[in-house]
């Protein structure tokens, strides 16, 4: 028999995809810390869904998108909470426009693995409760995250996977925890 404990806090972040003809990294950056606090901001070019998400969004020359990681860590069950903030944020900004503006996923890194929060079921997607899955993405083998078949492309991308790992460290001093 096992004893049921608590995992250690994790750290939410943010994958903020938007139309710049409607908004900018400021005032998603606003968004974002009114709710979060102090984060990192995560910059890379590599975003292969760019095409699939213009169809939604407008065109793709528009569209921008940076990563945002709180810093301050949190318990792991406030992903859902997080989930349904984010998609009511969405649907509020979009208001009556006949396109999407903005797609905020949120996701958690915890010292063992880098999850999304998803409304979607799949094979591989643990149900968390109130229509949030969680999907992993990111695994921790020798000290550094690794990418599954199901990844998606740009969080399977070397950068991605330093940026996690090095968060990953941060993560590990602040909650005390020996680098397993």
């Amino acid at each position: 028999m096992s004893d049921l404990n608590l995992p250690s806090p994790g750290l939410i972040f943010g994958s903020a995809l938007f139309n710049s003809k409607d908004m900018d990294t400021q005032t998603i950056k606003k968004i974002w810390s009114d709710r979060f606090g102090p984060s990192l901001e995560f910059h890379h070019e590599f975003f292969p869904m760019k095409e699939y998400y213009s169809r939604q969004m407008g065109d793709v020359d528009l569209l921008k998108r940076v990563i945002f990681m709180s810093l301050a860590p949190e318990e792991r069950d406030n992903i859902v909470a997080h989930k349904i903030w984010a998609d009511k944020l969405e649907k509020e900004i979009s208001g009556q426009q006949s396109y999407r503006a903005l797609n905020l996923d949120i996701g958690l890194l915890t010292v063992e693995n880098v999850s999304l929060a998803t409304g979607k079921n799949f094979a591989h997607r643990i149900y968390l409760g109130q229509g949030v899955f969680s999907d992993l993405n990111l695994q921790i083998e020798h000290k550094i995250f690794v990418a599954l078949p199901w990844t998606y492309p740009d969080y399977a991308h070397p950068d991605f996977i330093h940026f996690f790992s090095w968060v990953r460290g941060f993560l590990l001093r602040k909650n005390n925890i020996e680098n397993t």
